[in-house]
């Protein structure tokens, strides 16, 4: 087998980063994960199921206030007691007799009120929209989810290449380094040769175990985000996507209004709107007041021959607010604070839709300019290998020194990194985009590069 066979063979080797036998996940199954596991998600979840309960709870808005009470009464002198009048009612004589301890008795209230005012539906629709809300909430939190968890997945799958790359590159020096010691001692290269060659191989370790150290951080984290025992074994499995599109942005802009900030402040808009109407309705509509009591009294030792009495009262009252009709009044000057809310919130998304659509701009001409990058990278690393193995052979056959070798074998690893390094800025800011207008779910990521 040539040389050169076998230099080829070696540079293979900086894309084989040999795993463990270890539990792998899938992209699809880390978000699926996420969205199960995710503890943020799930106290944001708590908050969808109170909006949906106080959705279907409101039509106790209708209910009136019940109160039920029981009374006992009594007194006595404290240092003279008082006289009073007694006749009897069988003789027919009256007596003064004095006024000991007496227990007044024992009485029970129920108490019925309504109050009804036009606002009460609005209030009912208020719970709808604070309903939606939480649930836009709840999809814009998942989808930070996704978006972390996405991010952290490509950048394990090209951190297991960057360290790979860098494990082989190791192993190459190090072999270098075992083939350079045998010819000196062999007498055909110099100490100073040895000890260039093993610097070399050395100086290599630092890096490769930072790469080492990031990737278990980052492993670390993904375990969090997805539920995971932080001990528990786990490897990523995908693939990377290629960069391949040019996007343009007239096929983005359609998707401004989908993005969830945008929702949200429409929602915040209505729900405002709504609240506005509300305290419209209050202050100016008249409202109807419903009162029921019933009283009962069971015993009681003034009239100890009748001891039970009941009775019963109502009362409808409707009550026409006036204060809303006053100019300037606090009332109107409340409902004109509303409207001016409304009409911050209306501004406010002007400039977020024209923030987002500057963005959006960006992030495009960014990517454009990463993907150019990544295939002029692409084409220097086809370059750099060449030129590593003409240095190679050149080396073999002593017509070039190992500082010219070491210097094509540096060349050749900040070209591989170079490559991952864009490959990487370029899916993240592909995923913060189609994360930002809110299309991963029309869209996945391989079909938009």
């Amino acid at each position: 087998m040539s040389k050169k066979v076998l230099i080829q063979a070696a540079l293979l080797l900086l894309l084989f980063f040999p795993l463990s036998a270890l539990s792998a996940i899938t992209l699809d199954e880390a978000l699926q994960a996420g969205r199960a596991n995710n503890l943020s998600l799930t106290s944001t979840a708590i908050d969808v199921n109170a909006a949906k309960r106080d959705v279907d709870t409101s039509w106790n808005l209708f209910i009136p206030s019940l109160s039920l009470s029981l009374s006992n009464a009594g007194g006595g002198p404290v240092f003279n007691a008082a006289t009073t009048s007694y006749t009897n009612p069988l003789t027919g004589v009256t007596a003064d007799i004095p006024m000991g301890s007496m227990n007044r008795g024992l009485s029970a209230s129920l108490s019925v009120s309504l109050t009804l005012n036009p606002a009460v539906k609005n209030q009912m629709d208020s719970y709808r929209l604070g309903y939606q809300i939480q649930q836009v909430t709840y999809e814009q939190a998942k989808a930070e989810v996704e978006r972390t968890i996405t991010k952290l997945f490509y950048y394990l799958l090209m951190e297991e290449q960057n360290i790979g790359v860098q494990q082989a590159n190791l192993e190459l020096a190090q072999k270098q380094y075992e083939e350079v010691q045998l010819k000196f001692e062999q007498g055909f290269a110099s100490e100073l040769e040895v000890l260039s060659s093993q610097l070399a191989a050395e100086r290599l370790k630092p890096s490769l175990q930072q790469a080492k150290n990031q990737y278990a951080s980052n492993l670390l984290t993904l375990k969090a985000m997805l539920g995971m025992e932080l001990d528990q074994e786990l490897v990523v499995e995908g693939e990377i996507p290629s960069l391949i599109k040019e996007l343009e942005v007239q096929d983005l802009k359609e998707y401004l209004e989908k993005s969830y900030s945008i929702a949200l402040i429409d929602l915040n808009i209505a729900q405002m709107r709504m609240t506005q109407k509300q305290n419209r309705e209050q202050a100016l509509l008249p409202t109807i007041m419903i009162k029921g009591t019933y009283d009962i009294s069971l015993w009681s030792e003034r009239n100890p021959i009748n001891d039970f009495s009941d009775s019963a009262t109502y009362t409808v009252a409707l009550s026409i607010p006036l204060d809303g009709f006053i100019p300037n009044s606090r009332t109107k000057v409340g409902l004109a604070k509303l409207d001016d809310s409304v009409q911050k919130l209306a501004l406010q998304r002007q400039q977020a839709v024209k923030q987002l659509e500057v963005s959006v701009v960006g992030q495009v001409q960014s990517l454009n300019m990463l993907a150019s990058q990544a295939e002029l990278a692409t084409q220097s690393l086809e370059l750099t290998e060449k030129v590593y193995i003409m240095n190679h052979i050149q080396y073999e056959s002593g017509y070039i020194g190992r500082v010219a070798l070491e210097e094509a074998q540096n060349n050749l690893l900040g070209a591989r990194q170079q490559v991952l390094a864009l490959q990487f800025q370029y899916v993240s800011s592909l995923i913060d985009l189609i994360y930002d207008l809110n299309i991963q779910h029309q869209y996945r990521t391989k079909e938009l590069i």
